[in-house]
């Protein structure tokens, strides 16, 4: 996901950069940014593969439901990169669903490692 993040900071500067002197092509935009949408799909695809080893891996089901939130929240964030595209208000939600999806990924990493957050 930081990757993801440094990506889209890469294609954000490129395009300002050929945005001066004059007007930005099509081609040099998504040149900028090219390589996060690409890894953005292999993320997704990453987190399908990981939902659906939970599955065959037996996990117990809370553990398999929480994993299943993470490609659906990819799935959210491609959406809202398409709607973006056309309606800007809705692309102010992507960067802010990036952080919820690094956020809930870093948890489950973390959970994976050493096990839930006891409370109490």
């Amino acid at each position: 996901m930081i990757v993801q993040i440094g990506a889209a900071g890469y294609g954000a500067f490129y395009a300002a950069d050929k945005a001066d002197p004059g007007p930005v092509t099509h081609h040099a935009f998504d040149h900028g940014w090219s390589f996060h949408d690409g890894f953005g799909y292999i993320v997704f695809y990453a987190a399908i593969v990981s939902f659906a080893l939970a599955i065959i891996g037996r996990f117990p089901r809370k553990r398999v439901l929480e994993i299943t939130g993470l490609p659906l929240l990819i799935a959210a964030q491609i959406g809202l990169a398409a709607g973006g595209e056309s309606i800007p208000a809705i692309g102010v939600l992507h960067p802010v669903v990036a952080f919820i999806i690094l956020g809930f990924a870093g948890r489950l990493a973390f959970e994976a490692g050493w096990g839930p957050r006891r409370r109490g």
